[in-house]
């Protein structure tokens, strides 16, 4: 099974590092890694990181990555995954019309949505950047 999961990783840490081994265990876990141009579009706070640095540190992890520059749609089609991993803290907000997708379409696809939880350490990015305060 294809595992698909996008995120900004702004901060990458020890928490994405857990939630990202939560989805392996549906199959091969492709990540999908907000691009900077996203990050200024939809995004209150800039990523510590540049798309490439978020990248590369999510890829020394051992997955497979590719960028994200829109809100996931595109990046759907074109990786075509069975499972579409989503964590928890998205579970109350409307995440598919954020990715510009419905069920429906998913559901044409094949694609099924798994909730991950979202902070299995209690880390967050935004934990980490109250501590950095």
């Amino acid at each position: 099974m294809k595992v698909l999961t996008i995120g900004t990783w702004s901060v990458p840490h020890l928490g994405h590092a857990a939630f990202l081994r939560r989805c392996e265990a549906f199959g091969e876990l492709v990540v999908g890694v907000n691009s900077d141009a996203f990050v200024e579009r939809y995004r209150d706070l800039p990523a510590v990181y540049d798309e490439g640095e978020r990248m590369a540190l999510i890829a020394a992890l051992g997955y497979q990555v590719v960028l994200n520059d829109g809100p996931g749609r595109e990046l759907i089609d074109a990786v075509r995954p069975d499972v579409l991993t989503i964590g928890t803290d998205w579970a109350r907000r409307d995440y598919l019309a954020q990715i510009d997708v419905t069920q429906d379409w998913l559901d044409e696809r094949g694609i099924t949505v798994a909730y991950v939880p979202a902070r299995p350490l209690g880390i967050s990015s935004t934990s980490l950047a109250e501590r950095l305060r």
